[in-house]
């Protein structure tokens, strides 16, 4: 089986936006890799989601083929790590994590730059482009107003993450951490079997959202 077949040298991050996803990304950039980065400004992104709520796992594994690591949705915050795993048997999976509470706040935080009028917060973020991810939230994670439906959304990201860690329990290629408590490189260059870099790990846009047009930040 050749490497595209098995995923060798390919890095998948299972992380929820706003868990460091960002700066894991330019973290992985500045050790080599070719990263499929997510942001709604990108086309990749919202046809990879549609895919993913579509169920069109061909087509996804056609565009895998051009990068070497990913990271956002719909890597992260959906049940896609199941195929993943059994299509890239040799692949390594990053998972990052954190405080549920904290996450929240930030998913609102990024849905209240572009909500300013009467419009809900989800549909005002598609009409600013975030086409693929309001998608994705609606259909995968079953929420249709994220600020009256903080119970549902905690929910579903305790959920998502413990049912991963579960998946991958005692699985080599598999590294689980809190970049807000792990903001080394330590962590991953060891995971990673590469050398750490003579800077700092790169820490994006502390605390603030990013909106659907804008360039990648922080997530």
């Amino acid at each position: 089986m050749s490497e595209d077949d098995t995923g060798r040298g390919k890095v998948f991050c299972l992380g929820f936006p706003k868990t460091g996803t960002t700066s894991l990304e330019v973290a992985l950039q500045r050790l080599g890799y070719k990263v499929c980065r997510g942001a709604s400004s990108n086309n990749h992104s919202n046809f990879l989601m549609a895919l993913k709520v579509l169920g069109d796992t061909d087509e996804i594994a056609r565009v895998i083929r051009h990068f070497d690591a990913f990271a956002d949705m719909p890597f992260g915050g959906t049940d896609l790590y199941l195929w993943l795993s059994r299509r890239y048997p040799e692949a390594r999976f990053l998972h990052t994590i954190r405080a549920p509470e904290q996450w929240y706040q930030s998913i609102l935080n990024q849905l209240a730059k572009v909500s300013k009028g009467p419009a809900p917060m989800l549909d005002a973020f598609h009409a600013a482009g975030g086409y693929g991810a309001a998608m994705i939230v609606r259909r995968e994670w079953g929420i249709t107003d994220p600020l009256a439906q903080k119970g549902a959304m905690l929910r579903y990201y305790e959920g998502m993450n413990a049912a991963i860690l579960a998946h991958f329990n005692g699985c080599e290629r598999f590294h689980s951490f809190d970049l807000t408590e792990e903001r080394d490189w330590r962590s991953l260059c060891g995971f990673l079997g590469r050398p750490v870099p003579d800077q700092p790990f790169p820490h994006e846009n502390p605390g603030q959202g990013k909106a659907p047009g804008s360039a990648p930040s922080a997530r």
